[in-house]
């Protein structure tokens, strides 16, 4: 039987902001520059293809956010 794993992912104006809910900036969240140091969608789709992630769906939320969701086989367990 195949396994999957799923990857929940935030995005606001063309950066991600949390993957399953982890901050994914370089500078803590709350601090100055904190969603300029998000990786841009662009970055983010390519390594997340990288990974074996497929992006399956998207639900567009408020203007320029939206949640992505990605799934993969899971291997192992």
């Amino acid at each position: 039987m195949t396994k999957f794993e799923y990857l929940v992912v935030y995005m606001e104006n063309d950066r991600i902001l949390t993957a399953n809910g982890h901050w994914q900036g370089l500078v803590d969240r709350g601090e100055e520059g904190d969603v300029d140091s998000c990786p841009s969608l662009f970055e983010y789709l390519e390594e997340a293809g990288a990974q074996g992630w497929e992006m399956v769906a998207l639900d567009p939320e408020d203007k320029g956010s939206a949640q992505l969701y990605f799934k993969r086989t899971h291997h192992g367990r």
